[in-house]
């Protein structure tokens, strides 16, 4: 008992980790940044332990790492057990990569192994791990730490000297970048980047983030999903996120293509309305929903006028006193 104790205290940093799981799980407050902080004293740790050479050491990790694992089931991240799924398997990963010597004791690697429908970590990493990293529904929309999962994986297989699809001769043509999937893509520009940095990388008209750049692959992308587009802007390779105002008025062009479709096929929509009483409601809901958004958008521009025309007469009187 008094050993199984001393081990718990070697290692608190993976149980406190784990508490803040919890408190993401359950619905408390949960601080991004203090669970980062945690991540990277686990790491610290495992790299402590690695220095140690202590075999005893090195299995008391596996047995905390499995202990945790197994408390709370998490075979896929979906259902509330994302943030779980990922620290988990992330660092199932990490642990036998980071200390090598650790062959004989992986246990906790193992566990995680049986719930991955790849099975090599190459693949499971780039063509599934990933691309939950890239899924809106998924880490409470919270871009910091998707940003940061993906930075750890991408350092994860630099440190393992994992091939970079980026750097395949056979990838050097726009059309075969354009074939890589976007999870495989997204971790081989961080891996790049980590390496390099973006303002070098762009610089290079060879590259292939140049290619990317230059023919608006970057921006078609961050076009399509708000997740590429904060990436690609959190490693410099859009110049703004789109503000505001561009998210607006993308919004109000929407709706008004919405309307004009409305007066072009009016007989379309008349059918589709008295087809079922479950459409007419939804039609008079979303006429309705139009009708308050436009008098709110233009009592905001009204404000917004009102506003500025307050602040040009200030300016006036100013002058005047001058």
């Amino acid at each position: 008992m008094e050993r199984q104790l001393a081990e718990y205290e070697r290692h608190k940093a993976i149980n406190i980790l784990f508490n803040y799981v919890k408190e993401y799980e359950t619905g408390r407050k949960f601080d991004v940044d203090e669970f980062i902080n945690y991540f990277e004293n686990v790491l610290s740790h495992l790299k402590l332990v690695r220095d140690q050479n202590n075999l005893d050491i090195i299995k008391g990790v596996d047995d905390s790492l499995l202990f945790e694992f197994d408390k709370v089931a998490f075979n896929s991240p979906q259902g509330g057990t994302d943030l779980r799924y990922i620290t988990s398997h992330l660092l199932a990963t990490m642990f036998p990569i980071l200390i090598p010597m650790a062959a004989q004791y992986q246990e906790a690697y193992r566990f995680c192994l049986k719930l991955r429908k790849k099975r090599s970590d190459i693949d499971y990493l780039e063509l599934e791990l990933a691309v939950h990293l890239l899924d809106r529904s998924l880490l409470k929309r919270c871009e910091e730490l998707r940003f940061y999962f993906l930075t750890k994986i991408a350092e994860l297989q630099n440190l393992n000297n994992d091939p970079n699809v980026l750097e395949d001769p056979a990838y050097q043509i726009l059309d075969k970048l354009e074939t890589i999937q976007h999870s495989q893509l997204f971790l081989a520009l961080r891996r790049r980047h980590l390496n390099k940095g973006s303002n070098q990388l762009m610089q290079d008209k060879q590259s292939p983030e140049y290619k990317l750049s230059e023919y608006k692959v970057f921006a078609k992308m961050a076009d399509s999903n708000p997740i590429y587009r904060d990436i690609l802007f959190e490693m410099k390779y859009l110049k703004t996120k789109i503000p505001f105002w561009g998210r607006f008025k993308q919004l109000f062009f929407a709706i008004f293509r919405f309307v004009m479709g409305i007066f072009r096929a009016p007989r379309y929509v008349l059918f589709v309305i008295t087809k079922s009483r479950g459409n007419f409601v939804y039609f008079v809901f979303a006429f309705l929903a139009l009708i308050v958004f436009l008098v709110a958008v233009f009592q905001v521009m009204g404000k917004y006028q009102d506003k500025k025309f307050v602040e040009f007469k200030k300016r006036i009187e100013e002058v005047k006193q001058r």
